[in-house]
């Protein structure tokens, strides 16, 4: 048995700077529980010179990939972000018979097949619960916990800074770009945020989680995906008065020998569990066969929930690595189509902009006839006088989606419609 277990760090971080800190500081703690002494012996940053929270020996810095990889290394430790030259990095350490610890949702989303196909044919494993909610559980128990499950759905909210966003424009009535602008000044969405409001980021999650469920390839481009950046406040005062709440929801079911996965905002019936979920909070909802219903919910980001999950990983490779043990083997995945969103049948939520005149509800009603969508409900809400119009909220019942795309098509060429303001599902 080794005496101790060599570990690179490959970005240092928010995240990289919780691990590096937990290996110093945490080591006789960990030599414990792993049976040798866990080594941080390098560690790949941008800048030596940067001023960081945590106090490393420079001597263990490097700015060259090739040199934080070489030598004697049982387990590399991934948190640069970003596809490449993550992905290159991942597979050149997997290629060496090293064990890979990872956050990075992209890399796994994308090349998460081939790069645990490798692992297994070096006797090595990628490690990747912090890739997907963060402190939450999820990765671990869908490969382990509930294997015996045929699992038939996941449901989430698994983007912490949209379900902020979303939080705030509910409770304190505000714009997007308001919600958005208090989500940055709090550090909860980045400069750049389009990754988190257009869904890319969710996507990238659900891909991984449905993968994993559905023991197949779900890619990031076979997931339906819609951002936040439409809603308006008034759409989330008409669904409170319909007894909903809008959430950014990532959904994939199976059916049959077909997967749906697709990301939008969706109307939850309020006394919903994952209706409740506020905040930066993520959840993930599992059903099973043989478990039913299943919730995990906790912080899905930020400094010390993800330390959390990467040094779990990193503690579970390096007892494999002092144990001389085999990962389990991969079960072989199935080969499942992907089932398009045209298929959906669910309930929707849809947001008109009329004129205010007799006989228009008669023309928007025939055009849900003619696409054999039945109305469930027409509610006329705000009245502009001065622009004689008036808003119409109007909720289907279970209807096909390509018939609902259809609808939409043509009420926007009715002179009596003047804006089609917003579609949103309904699910639960």
């Amino acid at each position: 048995m080794p005496e101790q277990v060599n570990v690179v760090l490959l970005g240092l971080g928010v995240v990289g700077g919780g691990v590096a800190r937990a290996l110093i500081e945490r080591a006789e703690t960990y030599s414990g529980r792993i049976g040798a002494r866990l080594n941080l012996c390098r560690v790949l940053v941008r800048d030596p010179e940067k001023r960081r929270p945590v106090k490393i020996d420079p001597a263990l810095l490097t700015v060259r990939p090739e040199d934080a990889l070489s030598g004697d290394v049982d387990i590399v430790v991934e948190l640069i972000g970003g596809e490449h030259p993550a992905y290159e990095l991942i597979k050149d350490s997997l290629s060496r018979g090293r064990y890979v610890v990872t956050a990075n949702k992209e890399v796994m989303a994308k090349h998460g097949p081939e790069l645990l196909g490798l692992a297994a044919d070096r006797g090595v494993d990628v490690l990747y619960e912090a890739s997907v909610g963060g402190g939450i559980p999820i990765i671990s128990p869908l490969k382990r916990d509930l294997s015996a499950n045929e699992i038939s759905s996941i449901r989430g909210i698994i983007n912490g800074t949209t379900n902020y966003i979303l939080s705030q424009m509910s409770r304190e009535e505000i714009a997007f770009k308001v919600a958005l602008r208090q989500a940055q000044e709090l550090g909860y969405a980045e400069a750049d945020p389009t990754n988190d409001i257009e869904g890319h980021d969710a996507a990238y999650k659900l891909a991984i989680l449905a993968s994993l469920a559905f023991h197949t390839h779900v890619r990031p481009e076979d997931v339906y995906r819609e951002g936040i950046t439409l809603l308006s406040p008034q759409d989330f005062r008409y669904a409170a008065e319909l007894g909903y709440a809008i959430k950014l929801l990532a959904v994939a079911r199976q059916e049959d020998s077909a997967v749906q996965a697709r990301v939008h905002p969706t109307l939850l019936p309020e006394d919903e569990l994952l209706a409740k979920v506020d905040g930066a909070l993520n959840a993930v909802q599992i059903e099973g066969d043989l478990t039913g219903r299943i919730l995990f919910q906790g912080a899905g980001a930020g400094s010390l929930p993800t330390t959390s999950a990467v040094m779990a990983d990193v503690l579970d490779a390096a007892r494999a690595v002092v144990q001389g043990g085999r990962p389990i083997p991969r079960r072989r995945t199935a080969q499942l189509s992907i089932r398009p969103l045209a298929d959906l049948v669910t309930r929707y939520y849809i947001r008109l902009e009329v004129a205010d005149r007799p006989g228009v509800l008669a023309g928007i009603a025939r055009a849900f006839g003619d696409h054999s969508v039945s109305i469930a409900s027409v509610i006329q809400k705000e009245t502009d006088e001065a622009a004689q119009t008036a808003e119409l909220v109007i909720m289907t019942h279970p209807a096909r989606e390509e018939a609902v795309q259809g609808t939409l098509l043509e009420l926007r060429d009715l002179p009596e419609v003047v804006n089609v303001g917003n579609l949103l599902r309904v699910d639960g």
